[in-house]
């Protein structure tokens, strides 16, 4: 394979994983030449025993293999949460399958034999997806420690901010004086870092959507 271009994404890893030696020292080769850090696996059991699948990166992976298929692997690693994006190597025979396995959540499929463009295009988009996920996921741990660092008095303004009511409201719910209230929502506001009560409405969603996955 031909150089075209660097990655942009030089400290995720691309898990390679084909029963096919050849085209997994080809796959290594090419992404050392463009600067990808990249792993190569001959089975879905030794990539499951050997990689750490908290770390950034996404997976190139072979649908039909001996022991675990690619599919397999899939469920599993959805069952399982880990987030990984993968992008299947196919030939002619398996397109129909490729078809069923994005449906499954796949991020992309690649057919055999494919292009050096093509490849790191793929999983240039596939890494750009897993970095942006785990920003999010990253964000939405932040509003749930802050949340979490709440007392309960300010978890109690906090719900009743969010609700829309004012100080006077909270304090006659709460049964306490209005400058309290101010107190403990000048307080939530320093924890959960907004600036605004819509601010405080967003986070409190955010908590929320976080807390019923």
């Amino acid at each position: 394979m031909p150089d075209s271009g660097s990655s942009k994404h030089p400290l995720a890893t691309v898990y390679i994983i084909d029963d096919d030696a050849r085209l997994r020292v080809s796959l290594q080769d090419f992404f050392d030449l463009v600067g990808q850090r990249a792993r190569a696996f001959e089975s879905a059991f030794d990539f499951l025993e050997q990689s750490d699948l908290t770390q950034p990166g996404c997976i190139l992976l072979d649908i039909r293999m001996p022991g675990m298929t690619g599919l397999e692997l899939q469920a599993k690693l959805t069952d399982q949460g880990y987030p990984l994006p993968i992008i299947f190597m196919t030939g002619n025979a398996s397109v129909g399958t490729s078809v069923s396995a994005m449906k499954a959540g796949a991020f992309d499929y690649l057919l055999k034999p494919f292009s050096s463009e093509s490849l790191i295009k793929a999983t240039n988009l596939a890494l750009d997806r897993n970095a942006e996920e785990r920003g999010k996921s990253a964000a939405l741990q932040h509003v749930r420690d802050g949340v979490a660092s709440l007392t309960p008095r300010e978890a109690e303004v906090f719900g009743f901010v969010s609700k829309g009511l004012m100080n006077k409201q909270i304090a006659h719910e709460m049964g306490i004086s209005e400058i309290m209230v101010k107190l403990h929502r000048g307080r939530v506001m320093k924890k959960l870092e907004a600036r605004s009560v819509v601010d405080l409405v967003r986070i409190f969603d955010e908590a929320h959507q976080q807390g019923s996955k």
